[in-house]
């Protein structure tokens, strides 16, 4: 039992190690999925500075930043603002119009996300 638990820890860490392909940059641009009741919309860029982002949901339309985003070949990690602390830790598929992954709530669940990527 305890080994399955460390396992399942181990995957559902934002910290887990990621495995998909591609360079970096196919990760930037916005990527739409559906968590809480609400369509979420990430708009992830690359600057000089590194990765940033922003997200809106259809319930809270306005836009706000993202916070410590971080992209490693096709995988980002990226997380909200909120109590209990909420991260995303998504791998790009293959073909680069859809990534998924988990929607980690710190202390309390690790949920599925799926999203794709907006035109």
């Amino acid at each position: 039992m305890f080994t399955i638990l460390v396992i399942v820890l181990a995957l559902a860490s934002p910290d887990a190690p990621c495995a998909a392909p591609g360079s970096a940059d196919r990760v930037a641009g916005q990527w739409t999925g559906n968590f809480a009741g609400a369509d979420w919309t990430f708009d992830l860029s690359r600057d000089g500075k590194g990765w940033s982002g922003r997200y809106r949901t259809t319930k809270a339309p306005t836009w706000k930043p993202l916070e410590e985003v971080t992209v490693t070949q096709g995988c980002a990690t990226f997380g909200i603002e909120s109590k209990p602390r909420v991260t995303f830790a998504l791998a790009l598929a293959p073909e680069g119009t859809a990534m998924a992954g988990n929607v980690i709530i710190a202390g309390l669940a690790t949920l599925p996300f799926n999203a794709r990527r907006e035109p």
